[in-house]
């Protein structure tokens, strides 16, 4: 007896702490923090020099751990001691409705990261196909059937909860409010259909979906970076493909950082599915104490991706730079390919300097391409007088002609 007591009593005390240092400590911090990294990769996001189908899930994705940490960081204030006075009698009849947005938000992060791991599968693996499926009209319709689907199936949540006034054991005179479970709750064939509905819908697939089109983006980048090592193709070509990784390995970081810190919580749904413990037991006490600490780490993730944004996406720190901080931003130094490939996409005037350059650097340095060089500096002569007018347009004949032959003289001082 004495032994099972002092088991009661540290469960209990275990389960306090964890109460008081998470929901009352810990929650707020990271919170706080998960607010402003959201807001900020939201703002960063929706650029438009971001703008891609990836981006738009990951925007939604933002918004809905946004949405959950405000959510989560109300119903901690069930923790505090004052919130069970006549003052705040309105909180316990918003309780149900707080669990359902907390509910419904965690499902709806979960079925966005679903939704933008298969698309980045398509990407990557099937890239023709991809350039059809993968496009920011389909990922906002994807975006507003995930939310519709995650709020309709869980609008049942607040009716299981009630909020009720009963008197304090201390002093009869005191009313203390609090929530009490309905009848729908206790109704057997509800929790039976209901639970197993959400483990299947929101834990199961969504786990072995990711865990499946992850393993396949991880060999992808694998398989890729062995083919880059072995490629002597122009560098131009390598950055892309580069970019095109660096992509995929932050999605590849997001998820596993995802599952991480769910698959605990998911665990413990599914063991309480199954078993229930007594009240007020050492099993509930510790049960409830790891709760605290595993719904902690849902927390967690829903406020860190923005971390993983700035540690592994250059282009996202340099929009986040210029949106933020653009007395802070210094613009890389181009390389020699990247001069004639970027200035694709800059303008008349930009692209015929970079020719120039581009033939310049790959004929000044080899004696036998002087003719080259020649005959490049007498186009720009032209132009710069007005006798020619190129076209702009990748598939007209001048400008093709002569930034293949950059690359092809380049090609050939280095092979000499």
């Amino acid at each position: 007896m004495a032994d099972n007591h002092t088991g009661e009593e540290l469960s209990a005390q275990f389960r306090d702490a964890s109460r008081f240092w998470i929901q009352r400590v810990f929650v707020p911090l990271v919170v706080g923090v998960g607010l402003l990294g959201n807001v900020v990769t939201i703002v960063v996001l929706t650029r438009r020099r971001m703008r891609s189908s990836t981006n738009v899930y990951l925007t939604a994705l933002a918004v809905s751990d946004l949405l959950y940490l405000m959510f989560v960081f109300t119903l901690s204030f069930m923790h505090y001691p004052s919130i069970h006075g006549p003052s705040y009698q309105w909180y316990w009849h918003y309780y149900g409705f707080g669990i359902w947005f907390t509910d419904a938000t965690t499902y709806t992060s979960i079925w966005l990261t679903v939704s933008f791991t298969v698309e980045r599968y398509i990407a990557v693996c099937h890239p023709m196909r991809g350039r059809l499926i993968c496009t920011e009209s389909r990922a906002r319709k994807v975006i507003v059937l995930v939310y519709f689907f995650c709020f309709v199936t869980t609008v049942t949540t607040p009716l299981e909860y009630e909020a009720i006034v009963t008197q304090d054991p201390k002093d009869n005179s005191t009313q203390i409010f609090s929530s009490n479970f309905t009848k729908i709750y206790h109704n057997k064939t509800y929790r039976t259909v209901f639970y197993w509905f959400t483990t299947v819908t929101f834990i199961f697939v969504p786990l072995i979906l990711l865990g499946i089109f992850n393993s396949f983006l991880i060999h992808a980048v694998h398989k890729s970076q062995q083919q880059r090592c072995r490629m002597t193709q122009v560098e131009q070509s390598d950055s892309i493909q580069t970019q095109e990784n660096k992509i995929t390995i932050t999605l590849i970081a997001v998820v596993i950082l995802f599952m991480v810190c769910q698959i605990p919580t998911a665990i413990t749904l599914i063991y309480n599915l199954f078993h229930q413990p007594p009240m007020n037991s050492v099993e509930e006490n510790i049960g409830l104490g790891l709760g605290n600490i595993f719904n902690f780490l849902v927390t967690v993730n829903a406020s860190c991706n923005f971390m993983l944004y700035c540690a592994l996406s250059d282009k996202y720190r340099r929009t986040f730079l210029l949106t933020f901080l653009p007395s802070c931003y210094h613009p890389p130094s181009p390389s020699r390919h990247s001069t004639v490939f970027s200035s694709l996409y800059d303008g008349r005037s930009t692209l015929r300097q970079s020719v120039h350059t581009s033939s310049i650097r790959g004929c000044s340095t080899n004696g036998d391409n002087v003719k080259a060089f020649k005959r490049a500096s007498n186009y720009n002569a032209r132009i710069q007088n007005n006798e020619a007018q190129p076209s702009l347009h990748p598939a007209e004949n001048n400008v093709p002609s002569l930034l293949v032959e950059s690359h092809y003289n380049w090609s050939s001082f280095i092979l000499k």
